[in-house]
């Protein structure tokens, strides 16, 4: 439905189901995207999640990516929240299919994302909270034109010890 030059945002549909089932159990793939406990869902969890990510959700819009030479879903995106009378979103993405890692689909899905959030939903500010230790999320909203705004210290515990969560903002305008 939205398209950037390798990717296509779209609603999901059943046939997402499995993979993300398993981009949600790859340890390697979730370690940089949830701040949650990693615990391994259920086809049944899968399914749940999958059914809140509908046109009909109130007030959080979620799309599957998918790669538009393949037409293969290779992960998700969306607002996670968003603050209407402030007008700022913030907004996540999670490529699952690891071979599209570190080839432009993360951040050309970031830019239609930011796209739709300036130019459908009228937000002014898009934000997002990266973990110290994902390296390619980082370069991947800097390379979009997000900038550091803070840091939240020792906010995350993973393998072992406790690490920062990077804030990152993006202002309307300063993506074109």
């Amino acid at each position: 439905m939205y398209e950037g030059r390798l990717v296509r945002l779209r609603a999901f549909d059943n046939s997402d189901l499995m993979k993300s089932l398993a981009y949600a159990n790859d340890y390697e793939v979730m370690r940089g995207a949830s701040g949650a406990i990693l615990y391994p869902s259920t086809v049944d969890d899968a399914a749940r999640a999958m059914g809140q990510n509908t046109s009909y959700t109130a007030g959080e819009y979620q799309f599957a990516i998918e790669s538009k030479e393949k037409n293969e879903f290779i992960g998700q995106c969306g607002f996670t929240k968003i603050n209407w009378k402030n007008r700022v979103g913030e907004i996540a993405i999670l490529i699952g299919e690891k071979a599209f890692h570190g080839m432009g689909y993360g951040s050309d899905a970031v830019r239609v994302l930011c796209r739709f959030g300036f130019e459908e939903l009228n937000l002014r500010k898009l934000k997002a909270l990266v973990f110290d230790f994902n390296e390619a999320a980082l370069r991947c909203y800097a390379k979009c034109g997000f900038e550091t705004e803070g840091v939240l210290k020792k906010e995350i515990y993973r393998e072992g010890g406790y690490h920062d969560v990077v804030c990152l903002a993006l202002f309307r305008g300063e993506n074109d």
